[in-house]
């Protein structure tokens, strides 16, 4: 095996079991396992989520699922349990194959008569995404009798839950079925799974009240393997045991490699059109690849009108909910490798819609304001409290749901991105121009204006900088809320040549008739930033907070969780910042500024920046890139993409735990390697790019997607012009 798609791990930390439960995930789109052991339980953040399926226990949190784990297996021998929980391992290794996307474990044990060895390789099918598979190996370097104990457990790791009621279970054609019903709207969870045993053993089942179980009384041989093959499947099913019984029916411990090759022949085809290959440091190669995987692991692939939660299938943090991010950071991926995936991503927030103008009309608003924290058909699981005080224990109050009002903006011009990089006027014929006209008008009512002001302002929002709550005229807000404005025209001017029927119906049926005249009216008054010797500020007033520098304010915390944010945070009364915020502006729409206020303003900020959000490297990246700042884009380039890989991550805020993958920083890496060092830009309708390679690769090849051409690029350090041809 290439062992640039390998990421292996030796030996065993009792303590990184977050940093291994996000390393070693597997997710197929539907759901996502951690990369956990067999032996684990919920003590060990043992999860198997599912994207899409949202509950709420009593007042707290809602959050998507965990459903019960169908690879649970322990093996003892009389009093002796051969699992980490118990005793060290005499040798230990996990393994991530992100070409094939498949984890295995390799562990030895020591044992009073010699040594017992444990492998294990499993996979959630690619080829059909409710199904899994597991196979567990089993060797002794001695004779002796064993039990292996394997099923489905329902004791069931949640943050805020529990969210599973009314368990049943049932045992059909030697097929087991665990049913369950979640509490706010009772939606059916079915597990269920089938095992096969390579070797004669007495069987008994076990009905626990933490699971179902088949216990093997087992004697082996002295280095002869045994083998426990497991299938399963996972659905939100009413209990209907002769119909699972009869999915599982046929099925046979050979249909492993089956299952398996259907699956790798899915992930090869996702390879064939996004894997990007250098010519560079190996790790470089595994940390992209490993992102890329991430992306492909938990995109809802064939699924219409679904998104991708801002901590991937990892678990239930962040409530499980799609921010901004996915639009920002992971949308254009799969805009130039996956068009129907992207279609999928933008429909749901067409989908979304009325939730998005329900909640403006709920703060007194027209349009559309979209949710901070996006669960199913928009809702906005934000709460007003998303922080705790680490010394009072006490919520914070947070402004997220009410002062986020870039994310309408993000969502408008993703859709017209994608319109336009698919070349597909479908898409804004079938919702996607409501959208954008109904974020317009959103932003329209949001702003202070009036026909007779010189100038028109947005006071009381939340940047992207987070540290820094309810500031006037955010830059980057500001410009969101220009281009929203300028891609509604370009909507409105497209319809009126393309189809104007249509567009006379929108307009009518939702008294649109004085929007273009208000948005033409409105774009030369809005307020534009001060700057100051070429540094755009961040917003009014931020020159006049306090500047000092990251490790000046870092030393002012008196417990490592505090929040740095908020009205009493470290950082908000001073100019350092959580995340790109200017810069991301600027990364953003690169051709607005000139290459000195780029310049200049990643020197200013750059030593300000935290760089407390995973989503901040890389927008650092594609500037220094673009600055031609070799080393530091590269340096960037590492920390996005490895942050999942090293663990340096923040896991809290305040006392709330936010660990779990980062797939916007996964995106990050595709987009640095791409409009950074590839420097991919569209121009005039047209794709180009520009070498900007890091002193560290020599070359860099991919395949890319645009307008439904399809397209590989070889740069090559040295040689200023890319090779480009159209496949």
């Amino acid at each position: 095996m290439n062992s640039d798609w390998l990421f292996t791990q030796t030996g065993y930390d009792p303590e990184d079991l977050n940093g291994l439960g996000n390393r070693f995930m597997l997710a197929n789109g539907y759901m996502g396992y951690r990369g956990v052991l067999e032996e684990y339980g919920k003590k060990q953040l043992v999860a198997l989520n599912l994207g899409g399926v949202y509950d709420r226990n009593g007042d707290k949190w809602r959050e998507t699922v965990n459903a019960p784990d169908p690879m649970a297996i322990t093996l003892t021998r009389g009093d002796q349990a051969f699992s980490v929980l118990k005793q060290s391992p005499l040798a230990h290794t996990m393994t991530l194959d992100c070409q094939h996307a498949k984890v295995s474990r390799h562990t030895v044990f020591q044992a009073p008569e010699g040594t017992v060895t444990i492998t294990s390789e499993r996979f959630l099918s690619a080829a059909a995404t409710h199904y899994g598979a597991l196979q567990y190996h089993i060797e002794a370097d001695f004779a002796g009798d064993f039990t292996l104990r394997a099923g489905i457990d329902h004791d069931v790791w949640d943050i805020n839950g529990p969210h599973l009621f009314n368990y049943a279970q049932t045992v059909q054609d030697d097929t087991f079925c665990v049913f369950a019903r979640t509490g706010e709207k009772c939606v059916p969870i079915a597990v269920w799974q089938k095992q096969f045993l390579d070797a004669p053993a007495e069987a008994s089942i076990e009905r626990a009240t933490t699971g179902l179980f088949r216990n093997y009384q087992l004697h082996l041989t002295a280095n002869v393997p045994v083998t426990l093959t497991v299938f399963f499947g996972v659905s939100e099913t009413e209990r209907d045991d002769n119909a699972i019984a009869l999915a599982m029916r046929g099925v046979q411990a050979s249909d492993f490699a089956t299952w398996q090759a259907a699956h790798e022949a899915v992930w090869a085809k996702w390879w064939a059109q996004s894997d990007i290959e250098i010519d560079g440091p190996v790790d470089d190669q595994r940390a992209l690849r490993y992102s890329l995987y991430q992306l492909l692991a938990i995109a809802p692939h064939g699924v219409a009108d679904q998104s991708i939660p801002a901590r991937g299938l990892s678990g239930q943090t962040y409530k499980g909910a799609i921010f901004w991010d996915t639009e920002m950071f992971m949308l254009p991926f799969f805009l130039a490798t996956d068009a129907e995936t992207a279609r999928s991503l933008v429909g749901y927030r067409i989908r979304g819609l009325q939730a998005a103008k329900q909640k403006a009309a709920s703060y007194g608003f027209q349009g559309a304001f979209y949710a901070w924290e996006s669960q199913e058909n928009g809702f906005d699981a934000t709460s007003d409290f998303n922080v705790t005080d680490v010394f009072t224990k006490r919520p914070m109050r947070t402004y997220f749901r009410d002062k986020q009002v870039h994310i309408s903006g993000a969502i408008a011009l993703s859709i017209w991105q994608t319109a336009q990089w698919l070349n597909d006027p479908k898409l804004l014929l079938s919702g996607g121009a409501e959208v954008i006209l109904e974020c317009a008008r959103f932003y329209l009512d949001y702003v202070k204006q009036g026909l007779l002001d010189d100038t028109i302002v947005c006071d009381d929002v939340i940047g992207p900088d987070e540290y820094h709550e309810r500031v006037n005229n955010n830059a980057y807000t500001n410009k969101i809320i220009e281009e929203t404005w300028r891609a509604a025209l370009a909507v409105i001017d497209w319809l009126q040549k393309q189809a104007p029927s249509a567009l006379k119906t929108m307009l009518g049926q939702l008294h649109y008739a004085d929007l273009p005249q208000l948005i033409a009216a409105s774009l030369p008054k809005l307020k534009q930033p001060l700057v100051k010797d070429g540094v755009i500020a961040q917003f009014d007033g931020y020159f006049g907070l306090e500047d000092t520098t990251v490790e000046a304010v870092r030393s002012r915390l008196l417990d490592p969780r505090e929040y740095w944010g908020g009205a009493y945070g470290v950082a908000s009364q001073t100019q350092v910042i959580k995340q790109a915020d200017v810069m991301m502006m600027l990364a953003l729409f690169p051709q607005d500024y000139s290459p000195e206020t780029h310049q200049q303003n990643y020197a200013y900020y750059e030593p300000r920046t935290e760089h407390g959000s995973s989503l901040s490297w890389s927008m650092y990246a594609i500037e220094a890139a673009r600055l031609g700042l070799g080393d530091a884009a590269h340096d960037f380039f590492v920390k996005t993409a490895t942050v999942d890989l090293t663990g340096q991550s923040k896991q809290w805020a305040g006392s709330i735990y936010i660990g779990g993958t980062h797939p916007a920083a996964n995106g990050g890496a595709w987009l640095v390697a791409m409009r950074g060092f590839a420097g991919m830009q569209v121009r005039d309708g047209q794709l180009e790019f520009k070498n900007q390679l890091p002193p560290q690769w020599r070359a860099m090849r991919f395949h890319v997607g645009y307008h439904g051409r399809h397209y590989s690029v070889t740069l090559k350090a040295g040689q200023e012009q890319p090779e480009v041809e159209e496949n």
